[in-house]
């Protein structure tokens, strides 16, 4: 399956894919489309209904005990949204195979700045990784770790509520211990994520249909967020998206809206146990209770507890609630407080407003900005790489900037 040029590709500046010879078995054909299945969270009869098979012969198409005939094959790619190539085996690079099943399932009328933000960096990293001196995505061995016990010791699926918070709340107190990170606010939430996991982060304003997005799989893992929400609002989406990527979701493009992400789904309970108790641990909170208000929660230690750890209001409600500080009817009462009035009135423990304030700042993910400038001096790549991961204009203050040996590239 073909996508649309990007506009990188239609300056020239991403190579096309080289052929590969194609020696796949019907084991192998039909292996690879159960993964891509898997990851596009269809099922075999939701699938066979897209390529106009019945169930059965799905499963046996996965199976190896049925080929895939060669005029099938273009069906199944646009559905499972990958290329027939990576079907057939042709060798591919990870992160443009990963760009073109991104590029399949963002549509001519769609209105996915998230998506279309998430390709665009898919393709600035496979130009890097061709043509400059490049150092792959790894994580720290703390969070090593942490990937590790969240896919091999909380491997079963939640099956009722309960287990779902038992599990996100597990999983975060586990990666706050490896981490070191104690009971305290988290300051660089993306750094964190970047330094110790190997995920790339990318912030933009990118409106609010969108939360964020969360791309991973063969050996791609990438976070876009919309900055056009509170700060508070995006650091709870950034670890969201991370408890999705840790856990291990099967589908390799995860974008989400705020119904999506406080959705009925027990693997949403999950990872919004995950995130709350990720960014207020339940001592943290009580340590700062009992510095303002004896422990007690008050209008201001509302505000400031959405000061401190860098919330919104409503996930601070929610993580109180589920402390048994507050009831569900007073924190329906929160809730429905216009949160700027709220702030206002506390200004002694607000004085930055982060739980409120929506910056619309661009960040790009610090391995591709760092590896992309150094590759404009040398000449590897064109200045409009960097350009683009700073959603910026290629001109001549980006050029002194970026060959200033001692510029600050990243302003």
């Amino acid at each position: 399956m073909e996508h649309a040029l990007t506009g990188l590709e239609a300056l020239g500046l991403l190579a096309p894919t080289e052929p590969a010879p194609i020696t796949s078995t019907d084991a192998e054909v039909g292996r690879r489309v159960e993964r891509a299945r898997r990851r596009q969270a269809l099922t075999g009869e939701g699938l066979g209904g897209l390529v106009g098979l019945a169930k059965d012969q799905v499963s046996k198409i996965e199976t190896g005990k049925r080929k895939v005939h060669v005029r099938e094959l273009p069906r199944f790619a646009e559905a499972l949204g990958v290329t027939v190539g990576y079907l057939l085996g042709q060798v591919c690079r990870p992160t443009l195979a990963m760009a073109h099943r991104l590029a399949g399932n963002v549509g001519p009328d769609e209105d996915s700045n998230a998506k279309r933000r998430a390709l665009e960096l898919l393709e600035v990293e496979d130009i890097l990784a061709q043509r400059a001196e490049w150092v792959p995505a790894a994580g720290s061995r703390p969070g090593k770790d942490v990937l590790r016990f969240a896919r091999e010791e909380i491997r079963t699926p939640p099956r009722n509520r309960d287990e779902a918070q038992r599990q996100g709340k597990r999983l975060a107190e586990y990666t706050r211990e490896a981490l070191g990170l104690g009971s305290h606010e988290l300051g660089d939430l993306p750094g964190l994520i970047e330094r110790h996991f190997g995920v790339d982060v990318a912030l933009s304003p990118l409106g609010t249909d969108v939360d964020g997005l969360c791309v991973h799989g063969d050996s791609v893992a990438l976070i876009v967020a919309s900055t056009d929400f509170s700060q508070g609002h995006v650091r709870f989406t950034l670890a969201h998206e991370l408890g999705h990527h840790l856990f291990g979701d099967p589908r390799d493009v995860i974008d989400e809206d705020a119904q999506d992400m406080f959705s009925d789904s027990q693997q949403e309970r999950r990872v919004n146990a995950f995130a709350g108790h990720l960014l207020m641990p339940e001592e943290g909170i009580r340590e700062t209770l009992g510095w303002l208000s004896a422990g007690r929660v008050t209008e201001r230690s509302i505000v400031a507890l959405m000061e401190q750890f860098g919330v919104s209001l409503p996930a601070l409600v929610y993580q109180l609630c589920k402390m048994r500080l507050i009831t569900f009817d007073q924190g329906a009462i929160l809730r429905s407080m216009h949160v700027g009035d709220l702030v206002d009135r506390h200004p002694s423990v607000a004085p930055t407003r982060a739980g409120i304030t929506a910056l619309r700042t661009v960040r790009a993910p610090e391995r591709l900005l760092t590896t992309a400038a150094e590759a404009a001096r040398k000449e590897q790549v064109g200045l409009g790489v960097v350009a683009t991961l700073l959603e910026r204009e290629d001109d001549e203050a980006l050029w002194d900037a970026v060959m200033e040996p001692d510029a600050e590239v990243f302003a």
